[in-house]
């Protein structure tokens, strides 16, 4: 990072890059903008967009009248912008919410309702045969469903990472490794100065975008009242079986604290299941290592659904702590003071289906603070399916490309690319979430070639990283 970039004073600085920063300046990045993105990671996706479920949820159980639910509809409509720009893939599998009493039967009626009031399009209620037939291995005394056509899923890594690399390709500057630690306030009506470990970055606007640490930002720059709480999610990964295959995003009847655990038909053809919803003290809130309560949480709830599910095909474990706001809504809202601080905090579940929504409604704020600003004629699209990393990498486009490996190219490029940077034991912790996604190949195969790297450069097994410093929780085959 050039020094430099701290003398200059940015139209918009964006602080936190999941897919909810990411999608802010890669939006703003198509604009005649100038703009920063600050995040405390080396590297994008390192918060909680690596550890959800990549669902794109239909936009019929969200609160009538409340902010997430208008983002939520309008973010799974655009959705399809940002695959065809991006080249990422959309699998618009549909979900299914699965009705198992007489009880959850009218629940799902409600939510049918609710659905189609709200303008969802491609909803229908199932009988309990329809369900069996569309999902064979679902339990046998399903009495019902809710069939949401318009919902699927996605790689979030993969398109937080082309989110940020077409940002910074096309001009965002990044400050990685930048933490913020306060604000200067003292000429606003020129710029805010956002205070890091690693100097201040100047803008007109400000855009907190920083997950679980959303509030704690908000209160730094003079705007309290809001409290976040972090709750964990648990995943188990799985490769596909016969016993357990599903073909659509299989929920439960949810229940007001949470969607549920469900069965997901990833992306990549795996099945995913979980989350838990543990709800954790903040000063745990950067701590994502699993628990075996939670695993085995994640087993009995799921094979409720799917009684099949069993845990010898397993890939790996993995948890993301999701930002819950206290109202339960989004908080996404400019301020007078100070001048041009913007918020998007507070973006719970189903946040991801949400962020192109977000970033549309973030830019019409920033462009209010900064004055209305042309679309770019000059925009170079990187997209996923002609992207190579390894090429990148030749051409020193250092902070374009995200050290997430692509297995079709040579891997010791960016394993060596990685390490010089200065990443070292880190490596695995930022590349065991690639491009490629939650695949059984990415499990099976690079991690087994990253880990033997990472030992020839001298680091024993207990020093290589996992995930948040825990090694993988195992499950036995014969867990309950």
């Amino acid at each position: 990072m050039k020094m430099d970039n701290l003398d200059r004073i940015f139209d918009v600085a964006v602080i936190g890059a999941g897919v909810i920063g990411s999608g802010i300046a890669y939006e703003l990045s198509k604009r005649q903008i100038s703009v920063a993105i600050i995040e405390k990671a080396a590297v994008p996706t390192q918060g909680t967009s690596k550890g959800n479920s990549g669902v794109l949820h239909g936009g019929y159980d969200d609160p009538p009248g409340s902010l997430r639910g208008e983002l939520v509809l309008a973010g799974n409509r655009r959705y399809d912008d940002w695959a065809d720009e991006l080249g990422v893939n959309i699998v618009r599998n549909g979900s299914m919410v699965v009705a198992l009493s007489d009880t959850d039967v009218a629940y799902i009626r409600k939510l049918y309702e609710q659905g189609i009031a709200r303008g969802v399009t491609g909803l229908e209620l199932l009988s309990g045969p329809e369900v069996l037939q569309l999902e064979p291995n679902i339990n046998r005394d399903v009495k019902g469903g809710l069939r949401a056509k318009t919902a699927g899923v996605v790689c979030p890594m993969t398109v937080v990472n082309m989110l940020f690399k077409n940002a910074v390709a096309n001009g965002v500057v990044p400050f990685m490794n930048h933490e913020v630690t306060g604000f200067d306030l003292s000429d606003v009506t020129e710029a805010t100065g956002v205070v890091t470990t690693h100097g201040t970055v100047r803008a007109r606007a400000v855009v907190n975008a920083a997950g679980v640490h959303g509030d704690e930002i908000s209160k730094m720059a003079g705007v309290g009242g809001y409290r976040i709480t972090p709750r964990r999610g648990e995943y188990i990964l799985l490769e596909p079986h016969p016993d357990y295959n599903v073909s659509h995003v299989i929920f439960p009847t949810p229940t007001e604290t949470s969607q549920g655990v469900l069965v997901i038909a990833t992306a990549s053809g795996d099945i995913l299941i979980g989350p838990t919803a543990q709800d954790i003290p903040k000063d745990e809130q950067d701590n994502t290592a699993t628990t075996l309560e939670g695993l085995h949480e994640i087993l009995k709830k799921s094979r409720r659904l799917v009684p099949g599910i069993r845990t010898e095909l397993t890939i790996k474990t993995y948890a993301g702590n999701r930002a819950e706001p206290e109202n339960g809504d989004f908080i996404v809202q400019r301020y007078e003071e100070p001048t041009g601080f913007i918020n998007a905090i507070g973006i719970r579940s189903p946040g991801l289906t949400a962020a192109p929504a977000i970033a549309d409604r973030v830019v019409m704020f920033v462009q209010e603070v900064v004055g209305e600003r042309p679309l770019r004629d000059d925009y170079r699209y990187i997209r996923y399916t002609t992207f190579d990393p390894a090429l990148e990498a030749m051409e020193d486009v250092r902070w374009a490309d995200t050290l997430t490996p692509n297995l079709d190219s040579p891997p010791s490029v960016l394993l060596d690319y990685g390490w010089e940077f200065g990443v070292g034991s880190q490596l695995y912790q930022y590349t065991c979430f690639s491009n490629r996604g939650l695949g059984a190949d990415l499990g099976t195969t690079f991690q087994n070639e990253l880990i033997t790297y990472l030992q020839k450069k001298g680091l024993s097994f207990d020093e290589i990283v996992y995930r948040a410093g825990q090694p993988p929780q195992v499950v036995s085959h014969g867990a309950p």
